[in-house]
Formats: C-alpha cells, sequence, structure tokens
C-alpha cells in the first residue's frame, strides 16, 4: 500500500538487494574531486545532497539507476531552480556512493521483548459482519458519532473502499466488536469528523487517494460523508466536495478566513510530478450544492498530514503540514486570520531518504503550547531496515525551528500519538510499525522479532521506558481515545496488509485493576 506516505524521491521504487556483503565498487575513472562536484551538482539541484552511509553498499546503483530516470524527465527539482543536467556518467555517480557506503547497515538499540506486562490490556478485535475480503486499513480513529458524542471506532480500508464504524463503545466491552458499513469512498486513507454543513449531525469528510498504486494521476477527491438522520439511525451520502486531485493523504476543516464557515485545507501527497496543498475556500450557499474554490498553498509532493492549531496563539488558525519525498520537513502556515499564511520551518530532515510517517500536534512537556510529536519509518520505497528511523519530540521553544529530541529508534514505525496512558499526568507515546523489508532480493517479509506496537512509558520528564506490546504485525495507523468510559486511555490499531480478518484491534487498557509496573 504505498500511497497515502511513501516513496522518497531518493529511492522510488527501486528494486534493491539485501545487506549482504558486496564487491568493492569498480575504481572510477574521473579524479575524485571532479566526481564529487559532478554529483553534488546533480543532486542538489532536487534536494539535499544525501550521506552515503544512509543505505547499505548494494543498494546504491539502483537508487542511482532510478534518480537518472528522474533527472532525465525533469521530476522533483523546484520550479524556481535550473533542471539538473543528465549529462553526468551513471557508473561514476554509484561510486562515489558505493566507495563510501557501509557494507550493511547497523542495528539500533533492541527493544524488549512483547509480553512483559500482560495484564496491562485486552486485545479485542473490531470486524466487520459477513464475508469480506482481506482488510487493508489506512486509517482507523476513535470520533464522536456515538449519542451524546460518545466514542466510535471508525476505519478506512483503502483496497475495499470501506469506511466502517462500531456501534458507541462504553463499559463492559465484548470480546469481539462488531463493524457496520457507513459508506463508500474509491481509496479512503484518512477520516475526520465534523459537522461540516451545521445542521447539528455529525458528518465524515474523507480524504481520498484515487488510485491505490503510486502514481501521478489525478484521481484523488475530497469526500463529505453527509450525515442524514432516519427511522433506522443516522446514514451517509457520500458528496464529492473536490475532484481530478492529485492522490489527497489528509483533508482538515476550519474557518481560515473568518466569515463563519469551515474552509478545507488538503494534503495532496501525490507522486513524484504532481502534489501540493491546497486551501478549498467554502462559498456554499446551498448546501445541495456545496461549493468549494481551490487555491495552492504550496506545490510540493508529498503532504501527509495538515493538522489546524492555532499554533502560535494569536487567535488565528494555523496548520502544520507533514512533506515526505525529497524534501522531508515539518512546516507551519500561519494564518493570518483572513486565508493568508506565512510559511516557517519547524524541522527539516538530514536527508531525502528520511521516510517521514506520521505527526501530531501534542503538548508533550505540560507546558501550555503545542510541540511536534513525529515519526519516520516510511520504508517501503526500497524495504531497508534503517537505524535512523524512529520517533521524535520538536519541543516548541517560541521560535523556528523547534528543538528536536530523540526519543526512540524503530524500525518501521508509521504513527505515534501521545497520552497519559497511566494516569500520573504526563504524556506517554503509543507507536505503531508496518514491518515489510528485504533482505536477499526477494519479495517483501515481516519478522515475527520486530516491534509492531509500543509504548513508551514518560518515568521522569523527558525520560521514556520502553514496552513492546506487539511483534511482527502490519499498522498504518493508530489512536488513542476512553473506549470503556473508566477514565483512561484505549488503544485503537488499524490492521493493513495483515492476514487478519479483523479492520482494527481496541487495546482496552487495564491500568486500574493491573499490578504497578515493576522497574
Amino acid at each position: 500500500m504505498r500511497s497515502l506516505l511513501a516513496l522518497v524521491a531518493l529511492a522510488v521504487l527501486a528494486a534493491v538487494a539485501g545487506l549482504a556483503q558486496s564487491p568493492a565498487p569498480t575504481a572510477p575513472a574521473a579524479p575524485e574531486s571532479r566526481q564529487e562536484a559532478v554529483v553534488r551538482q546533480t543532486c542538489s539541484a532536487c534536494h539535499a545532497l544525501p550521506p552515503p552511509d544512509i543505505l547499505p553498499r548494494k543498494a546504491w546503483k539502483s537508487v542511482v539507476l532510478d534518480m537518472t530516470g528522474l533527472i532525465v524527465a525533469g521530476v522533483g527539482a523546484p520550479r524556481d531552480k535550473p533542471r539538473p543536467s543528465a549529462d553526468f556518467d551513471v557508473d561514476q555517480v554509484a561510486y562515489y556512493f558505493e566507495s563510501r557506503a557501509p557494507l550493511a547497515l547497523p542495528s539500533p538499540p533492541a527493544w524488549p521483548p512483547a509480553g512483559a506486562d500482560p495484564d496491562r490490556f485486552a486485545r479485542r478485535p473490531l470486524t466487520l459482519a459477513g464475508p469480506h475480503q482481506q482488510p487493508s486499513t489506512a486509517n482507523v480513529r476513535f470520533l464522536p458519532l456515538g449519542p451524546k458524542g460518545a466514542p466510535v471506532v471508525v476505519a478506512a480500508d483503502m483496497l475495499s473502499g470501506q469506511i466502517v464504524g462500531s456501534g458507541a463503545l462504553g463499559a463492559a466491552l465484548p470480546a469481539t466488536l462488531p463493524l457496520r458499513l457507513l459508506g463508500h469512498v474509491p481509496v479512503p486513507c484518512h477520516v475526520e469528523a465534523v459537522d461540516l454543513d451545521r445542521d447539528g449531525l455529525t458528518d465524515l469528510l474523507v480524504a481520498d487517494l484515487g488510485e491505490a498504486k503510486p502514481g501521478d494521476q489525478t484521481h484523488g477527491s475530497v469526500v463529505w460523508l453527509h450525515a442524514r438522520a432516519g427511522p433506522g439511525g443516522v446514514s451517509y451520502d457520500a458528496v464529492p466536495l473536490a475532484t481530478n486531485l492529485p492522490r489527497v493523504a489528509d483533508v482538515q476543516a476550519a474557518d481560515f478566513d473568518g466569515d463563519g464557515d469551515l474552509d478545507l485545507v488538503v494534503a495532496a501527497f501525490g507522486w513524484r510530478r504532481v502534489g501540493g496543498i491546497l486551501l478549498l475556500e467554502n462559498r456554499t450557499r446551498d448546501w445541495s450544492r456545496p461549493v468549494f474554490v481551490p487555491r495552492t498553498l504550496d506545490d510540493r509532493t508529498g503532504a501527509i498530514h495538515v493538522p489546524v492549531a492555532d499554533l502560535d496563539k494569536d487567535g488565528r488558525l494555523d496548520f502544520v503540514a507533514l512533506l515526505s519525498q525529497q524534501h522531508e520537513a515539518v512546516v507551519a502556515f500561519l494564518g493570518d486570520g483572513k486565508g493568508g499564511f506565512r510559511k516557517e520551518t519547524i524541522d527539516q530532515a538530514p536527508h531525502p531518504a528520511w521516510g517521514s510517517s506520521g505527526l501530531q500536534l501534542v503538548d508533550m512537556d505540560g507546558d501550555g503550547d503545542l510541540d511536534v510529536l513525529v515519526t519516520n519509518g516510511d520504508m517501503l520505497d526500497d524495504f531497508q531496515l534503517k537505524p535512523y528511523h524512529g520517533l521524535r519530540w520538536l519541543e516548541n521553544q517560541g521560535r523556528f525551528p523547534f528543538v528536536p529530541h530523540d526519543l526512540a529508534s524503530m524500525f518501521c514505525v508509521m504513527r505515534a500519538q501521545a497520552g497519559d496512558l497511566d494516569g500520573d499526568g504526563d504524556m506517554d507515546v503509543v507507536a505503531c510499525a508496518l514491518v515489510q523489508f528485504k533482505t536477499d532480493g526477494g519479495p517483501p517479509r515481516s519478522s515475527p522479532d520486530i516491534p509492531s506496537l509500543v509504548w513508551l512509558e514518560q518515568t521522569a520528564p523527558g525520560r521514556f521506558e520502553r514496552h513492546t506490546l506487539e511483534t511482527g504485525s502490519q499498522h498504518l495507523s493508530l489512536d488513542l481515545g476512553d473506549a470503556d468510559g473508566d477514565g483512561d486511555l484505549d488503544i485503537v490499531v488499524a490492521n493493513s496488509l495483515a492476514r487478519d480478518p479483523a479492520h482494527a484491534v481496541l487495546w482496552e487498557n487495564l491500568r486500574a485493576a493491573a499490578a504497578p509496573l515493576k522497574r
């Protein structure tokens, strides 16, 4: 499923070999100084020059060949810079990286084994009744769709196009929670709850990729699942609000221009040639014919998330964008209250293979402002396990960029959420991974030993103890919420590309009944 997050321009769709020892690279024909100058000039036209040690030696030739194709096609270079020259020797460029790359990447510190605290959580699968294809859940959320805003689990299945939801949750959860069909969207990858038309019913706003396979097609859309009350309960009608877009990974609603209605900010991930961040200005007068007028705020590809908040506390709404592909940046769009925005870089990754995958705005340190929790673990461009993948906290100290703090290394991590899981008054972190990698040039595979669901318990300010809940599974998304109404946070995690009939799994937090964790 590499559509909503993936395909860093450094190694898009490269079929790379594994980490085994490779022969020494052929000696260059050109002087080393000239070779480095050509490499730097060519690569830096599109992105920062990647360090050779970010990939094993045997991976680089395929990467260089792939990048050569992009250069010839004129893809990737910013529009305000000259097009990179294709007049260079591919073998010379490959040698530059191969001769400096390690035979294998190092391994990060190992996580503790799963099952060290088995009484802390109870697993409860969420499954659609009746026959259905193997789920490929791209996004799972706790959303306030139940009576009086009670939480409901909503999951978006990217391959079947189904949006499914549980009944209202509460005390005494059953062992298995049934799901029902809420609506269809071609390729849904993110769902938000919002009363878009202000009629008192909570609607669903869906980001639609349009195509599951990565590409530059413009079949993406923003779909409004309009809630309607009926004798059998609430049903949803699918209403397209914007179509013919690059693959849409996220959409959020907010009144950015102060006119009293909700506009939409859209992360159009796209792929190589198309993509960007759009503002859809709400000009609707009759909700039987909604009208949203698009405006491009940023034309970079690879936008994954665009959560909305008043980041700088000036009373005007902003949003923060996570950009992947070769851009690999966290960018604040600071609103002027009239629909205009000023961009500030919160964080810039050190190289274009960083693998940005997830973002949350949250006050991690309890100082009253919003920080950023980010993950970088997308490796489905090359299926390499990378020791620099993991979780980071970007601390807001009142200026840009924010101050980064590494929380933990974690292979293949796709998403993280912060919340107080153990009830001690500080923020813990839960993270999930989609474990797929290659070591021998064969098909991608998972591993029963690699953590796929973990939580980081904050035991002192800025100090986190690692706990492994599960290994070897495939998760693109998770969320935190109080599912059983007992006052603590539970976890729901998406099943993505997993051989499991459940669309998602609820990990009910049994903190009140559990024994204290052993230190």
